[in-house]
């Protein structure tokens, strides 16, 4: 969780189902500048990872993201055939965003404003929302309880959007948890209901 590699080591290894993730650009140790990134090229990278995925023979590939992950997952479904998608306190940004390089947004430019934009039409109608909108399976979305960073009708719009799934609320745990004075006890509680969203996917292929 909070791009953490051991809290994905620890899911893919109860969960026995392995996982793959990666540094977006301006993430990590990418060499673009966080600056410099845009949306269009961070989206590339996340289907360069699907389709090496599939060459590899991975099929039924779950999609899960959380935050700007989250955004990534959602248009990932527009583009490519995953079997889930899980969106955990999921962000959401305006198709007018998507090619520019990170500097010229809002969220670079005028973070006060950006924060207290996002419930307005463009950040609720856009790819990212209709990707959900036009997937046939099933979408998780995890809300968390005291997020003030993500406006609540974000994760509700997403879920609104969907033609199956289930909502969910992460109970008293703000955008990032590693804010609070013992986060491994909500990365615990969040990774539980996770690899019970996997196992949930996973059963479901015997339902007939």
């Amino acid at each position: 969780m909070e791009s953490n590699t051991e809290g994905m080591l620890r899911l893919a290894e109860s969960s026995k189902t392995p996982f793959a993730i990666l540094d977006y650009a301006g993430h990590g140790e990418h060499r673009t500048t966080i600056e410099k990134s845009t949306k269009e090229q961070q989206l590339n990278e996340v289907l360069g990872v699907y389709d090496e995925l599939e060459k590899l023979g991975y099929k039924k590939i779950i999609a899960i993201g959380g935050s700007f992950g989250a955004y990534m997952a959602a248009l990932l479904s527009g583009k490519r055939p995953v079997h889930a998608i899980v969106l955990r306190a999921p962000a959401s940004y305006p198709d007018f965003e998507f090619t520019k390089p990170f500097e010229q947004t809002e969220g670079y430019t005028d973070p006060v404003a950006h924060r207290h934009n996002k419930a307005k039409p463009e950040y609720l109608n856009n790819q990212a929302v209709a990707s959900i909108r036009n997937f046939d399976g099933f979408v998780y979305v995890l809300e968390h309880e005291f997020d003030k960073i993500i406006d609540v009708k974000i994760p509700r719009i997403y879920f609104k959007a969907a033609k199956h799934g289930n909502y969910l609320i992460i109970p008293k745990t703000p955008h990032s948890a590693k804010e609070l004075p013992h986060p491994e006890k909500h990365y615990a509680y969040t990774e539980h209901i996770i690899r019970s969203i996997i196992g949930a996917i996973k059963l479901a292929e015997s339902l007939g």
